[in-house]
């Protein structure tokens, strides 16, 4: 697959410190790619497909917290707090594990704000590929198709935050993330 890479420039806190990478789940698969300084740290839920999914991202380089909002949500919490007090960039989905789609969930918003780090929205789309059945619709890149992903500005939420900053926070990230997909998608056309 031909990959390329947009916005790299402003993916990076000026700090040198972690961040949350936020993509959509039906992008997920490509998700191993788009780290910038691996290891992230990503959550992966209980369940059985999550068992495959965790190995599958440990073979790729990623360090996996287990729980979701289903199951052990407090547990993988914490665990995605500390993971980036140790200075370990992070990985999620802010529509999973059930959706619904491509909806940002408030528990992205609640990690960015006790954890002190910024959100990067991440986008990937491909051409040809086929979506899956599943609740999110699942991209799976075609072999020798081509690939864009794109970065967009990080997105910080203060500790200090109150329910109206964190819902304006849910909805710009969800509207960063799919202006990111449709950007993505055109690089594709052109």
């Amino acid at each position: 697959m031909r990959l390329k890479f947009h916005g790299l420039e402003t993916a990076l806190p000026e700090d040198g410190g972690p961040l949350i990478y936020a993509f959509w789940h039906s992008q997920l698969a490509m998700m191993p790619w788009v780290q910038l300084r691996p290891p992230s740290v990503i959550p992966i839920s209980q369940s059985k497909d999550g068992e495959w999914a965790a190995k599958l991202f440990s073979k790729l380089g990623a360090d996996t917290v287990r729980g979701s909002t289903s199951r052990g949500g407090g547990m993988a919490l914490r665990g995605l707090v500390r993971a980036a007090n140790d200075g370990k960039d992070l990985a999620i989905t802010p529509d999973g594990p059930r959706g619904p789609a491509e909806t940002v969930q408030v528990g992205a918003i609640w990690l960015a704000r006790l954890s002190g780090r910024p959100l990067l929205p991440v986008a990937f789309a491909c051409r040809p590929s086929f979506r899956s059945g599943s609740w999110d619709r699942l991209i799976v890149p075609v072999p020798f198709s081509r690939g864009v992903f794109e970065y967009g500005e990080l997105l910080s939420v203060p500790r200090e935050a109150d329910e109206t900053s964190i819902e304006q926070a849910r909805i710009e990230l969800g509207n960063r993330i799919a202006a990111l997909t449709d950007q993505a998608r055109q690089r594709l056309v052109t």
